[in-house]
């Protein structure tokens, strides 16, 4: 399943992202730190979330930005998807 929603425009090499896709760490992500994201979403994601996301994808050496990292739409659009596919409660 796969949900798409950017501009077509959307990744042209103007920025390089902070995360990697997120349908590479969130399965590996623990229980507890899903939960804390599927509560909010929007809000941005704590420093000790962000730096387990880049150790599960092995890229622990890059640095953690002080600004907090937001899930983008097609994030939070896989998030409704996988909810929906796993019935998470």
């Amino acid at each position: 399943m796969s949900s798409v929603i950017d501009r077509p425009d959307h990744g042209t090499g103007r920025e390089t992202p902070l995360l990697p896709s997120i349908g590479v760490w969130w399965p590996m992500l623990e229980a507890p730190l899903q939960r804390e994201i599927l509560e909010h979403p929007t809000a941005p994601l704590r420093t000790a979330i962000v730096r387990r996301i880049l150790d599960l994808c092995e890229l622990d050496d890059r640095p953690v930005p002080r600004s907090g990292i937001r899930l983008g739409a097609n994030e939070r659009a896989y998030l409704a998807g996988w909810t929906h596919a796993a019935d998470w409660t």
